[in-house]
């Protein structure tokens, strides 16, 4: 399978109860995003040859990159104090992340047909960023934000989940649906 580009960036607050969401919100437009796992790795030798070797999740970084750092999104998600009347986001030492499941869709080429996968990470805790600056010079360019992520597994050692689809529409659904909402559709 092909990738052949990048959509939806979908968030949503996880609740207190580590296993359902909050309201499904977009993170901001899709540029790219890379994910890197560190792994607890051992290897077993005997008899001069490797007979056994195990690579177990510990957690993993995802840097996802953005069209736009609205201070909205990254207010709520980095835990800062944003002043109601002038709109003014202040960066506290401690400012407290919020925990988050993170999903999106990937298109694909498969077999010359257009595929859908849907990844979701069940819980992750966005980093506090600055985003870089540089004059426009000769030539303009469009200069965007990265933000980095880190990975946890939920209560039940769940980290990631994603499956393919056929359809655009039906990975939108999908998406949607991996965020569990409470009965109450509240769960706070």
């Amino acid at each position: 399978m092909a990738g052949i580009g990048l959509k939806r960036f979908r968030y949503a607050k996880l609740n207190d109860d580590g296993k359902t969401y909050g309201e499904v919100k977009t993170l901001a437009g899709a540029i790219e995003c890379k994910v890197s796992l560190d792994l607890s790795e051992a290897t077993l030798y005997a008899d001069d040859t490797i007979r056994e070797q195990v690579s177990l999740f510990k957690n993993g970084t995802l840097t996802a990159g953005i069209d736009d750092d609205d201070d909205a999104v990254f207010a709520e998600l980095l835990g800062k104090t944003v002043d109601k009347e002038t709109g003014v986001v202040t960066s506290n030492v401690s400012d407290t992340p919020i925990y988050v499941g993170f999903g999106h869709v990937v298109p694909k080429m498969v077999g010359g047909k257009r595929k859908y996968k849907v990844e979701f990470f069940y819980k992750v805790k966005f980093k506090p960023f600055m985003t870089d600056a540089k004059t426009k010079g000769d030539n303009l360019e469009f200069t965007t934000p990265s933000v980095e992520a880190t990975i946890f597994e939920d209560e039940d050692g769940n980290w990631e989940k994603h499956k393919v689809y056929d359809t655009e529409s039906e990975a939108n659904t999908a998406l949607e649906g991996f965020f569990v909402q409470a009965a109450s559709g509240g769960g706070e």
